[in-house]
């Protein structure tokens, strides 16, 4: 296993049979580790809210689809980490359900005592491989699906693959969303894409600065507009905490 030390003390370690998950605390920020160079997650004390990677703000993002009167009312999130990103969404929608999935039980654990993922009845955690959670989920019932799927070597393999491309639009309500995230080398990959468009005909994407590839697509929602978009962000910004219309502009770049 590399060092680590440039993310702080190391707070807590355990292993299970996917390998380590690993916490550091450098005093500012909490970071989560599965033993390799990449971060899995990281969480500012000070505003634990404020998502600190680009590529997690322009996943969460997506929310600049919905119309403030009708925001997503069931959420599914395909991969946990810190479980930042549903904590965040369950503090900025309310009204929301949110379904998180991990393989891993060691993760919601971790999660829960070193990130402060909610315990709550609207916010359920799930020990399943992504595929077999959605094929045993109801059709339809989804309005907003994020799929952040990491292995400690990268990307799982099963987010390129088509039958569980099948899996999201199945999951996904008439005018739900959903949210991919990637490594830049996979725009390259013309395949992908193409698979994409044949399943979503709205489709939007973003390359962040930190080198991954975000993927905002729906089978019938209508994009907003530019304007709509960016007024959006200005009503969202005071609970972001950090600039959304920057995030959200890349998605607008050749529209």
């Amino acid at each position: 296993m590399i060092s680590l030390s440039h993310l702080g003390r190391e707070i807590h370690r355990r292993y299970d049979e996917f390998g380590p998950i690993l916490v550091f605390d450098d005093g500012n920020k909490r970071y989560l580790s599965f033993g390799t160079a990449d971060e899995q997650s990281c969480q500012l004390k000070s505003a634990p809210l404020q998502l600190q990677h680009e590529y997690a703000r322009a996943m969460v993002a997506v929310l600049v689809q919905f119309d403030a009167l009708t925001p997503p009312a069931n959420i599914t999130l395909l991969g946990t980490g810190g479980g930042t990103l549903a904590s965040t969404l369950f503090h900025w929608l309310p009204a929301a359900t949110i379904q998180t999935v991990d393989i891993r039980q060691a993760v919601f654990q971790v999660a829960q005592q070193y990130f402060s993922l909610p315990r709550d009845k609207r916010l359920s955690t799930h020990v399943s491989d992504a595929a077999d959670f959605l094929r045993q989920t109801e059709t339809g019932q989804c309005d907003l699906l994020i799929c952040d799927l990491y292995l400690a070597d990268g990307l799982d393999p099963l987010v390129l693959q088509s039958d569980f491309l099948d899996l999201c639009e199945r999951h996904l309500s008439a005018h739900g969303w959903l949210v991919l995230n990637l490594w830049k080398e996979h725009r390259e990959q013309t395949d992908c894409l193409e698979q994409l468009k044949q399943r979503f005909p709205q489709l939007l994407q973003s390359t962040t600065t930190d080198g991954n590839w975000i993927l905002w697509a729906s089978k019938y929602a209508e994009i907003a507009d530019k304007k709509n978009a960016r007024d959006r962000c200005v009503q969202r910004a005071p609970l972001a905490g950090f600039n959304l219309w920057s995030v959200v502009k890349g998605f607008y770049r050749h529209r």
